[in-house]
């Protein structure tokens, strides 16, 4: 039977879904996107996140869900899509992605759904269902007026609203995705949330994950951000263990007074720090990123290669 529910869900619930998804398709727990604190329902107030299920008494059989923002309802994630072993072959995981897609869209300024898989088969069941892959990236789009991610973005951004620097928060949840995807081939890799975008990426609901675990390390992440939830530009820092601050973010050619101007900030704050410096570390090929820096006064200081996802890359150190 399908069924649907809006987080939060009950404890047993929870218990059932993570049974699901551990023994049947996501191996541990730090691969799972939307944890148990999200189906508690602590965000409840800023996401709306709604769960599908087929299920048979007790059991689930099969899920997925979706995420999208109170401020900013157009666009929405979709994932933790799993079907336990011994059900799949029945199509659960076709007719509940349909039937999200189904339900978001007849809603009113719903415009767009990300999700991001490796799985070949998995893909053919999504293009089947209207999404479509967005270049240079494992990441897929589905937009209800069947526009491409391109055409997409260049109305999405087509906005003159006030643009104010915010602290990360999860608010961003779901407005982090376009904009990192907005990026991709640009060269640019971000040690502070580790994400590169040098290689393709599956990451979609995982991405404001990665920027979360900077609290969780001694540091922060900005961003500029309008009235309407969407992300220009992100910086963030991190205290290293000899008491120095790395700062990187992710920069879009595109509004480079807007990066300027959260870099000036938030290096005015460090600077008020009881730190032993503030440096940044670039990957060679980030011309722009470079520049920046360069702008803002760091000065490159030595060069060397960094071990990233098992690749040996070039990086210039730049210190303030």
């Amino acid at each position: 039977m399908l069924k649907t529910y809006t987080i939060p869900i009950t404890t047993q619930q929870i218990k059932v879904l993570y049974n699901l998804w551990i023994n049947h398709g996501f191996e541990n727990e730090t691969n799972i996107d939307i944890n148990k604190n999200l189906l508690s329902g602590i965000e409840h107030n800023v996401n709306s996140i709604k769960l599908y299920t087929y299920e048979n008494n007790s059991s689930i059989q099969s899920s997925a869900i979706i995420v999208s923002n109170n401020q900013n309802p157009s666009i929405s994630a979709l994932g933790e899509v799993c079907t336990s072993i011994q059900f799949r072959g029945n199509g659960y995981a076709k007719k509940l992605c349909k039937k999200i897609t189904d339900d978001f869209f007849s809603l009113d300024k719903r415009d767009g759904i990300f999700l991001g898989t490796v799985n070949p088969v998995a893909k053919k069941i999504y293009e089947s269902l209207g999404w479509q892959s967005i270049s240079n990236s494992n990441v897929m789009f589905n937009s209800k007026s069947k526009r491409t991610f391109e055409f997409f973005l260049s109305q999405y951004y087509d906005s003159d609203l006030e643009k104010t620097i915010l602290a990360g928060n999860s608010n961003f949840r779901i407005s982090i995705i376009p904009y990192v995807l907005s990026l991709r081939s640009k060269n640019q890799i971000d040690l502070n949330s580790k994400i590169n975008l040098i290689n393709d990426s599956s990451g979609c609901l995982s991405l404001y994950n990665k920027f979360d675990s900077i609290h969780k390390k001694q540091g922060k992440w900005l961003c500029v951000s309008n009235n309407e939830n969407k992300i220009f530009s992100i910086a963030s820092y991190l205290l290293d263990n000899a008491k120095k601050i790395r700062i990187d973010g992710l920069f879009n050619p595109l509004w480079n007074e807007e990066t300027f101007k959260l870099m000036t900030y938030l290096i005015k704050q460090l600077k008020n720090k009881n730190t032993e410096g503030i440096y940044a570390e670039i990957f060679e090929k980030d011309k722009a990123k470079f520049e920046l820096f360069t702008e803002l006064g760091f000065v490159e200081k030595e060069s060397y290669e960094k071990e990233i996802d098992g690749e040996l890359l070039g990086f210039s150190k730049l210190n303030l």
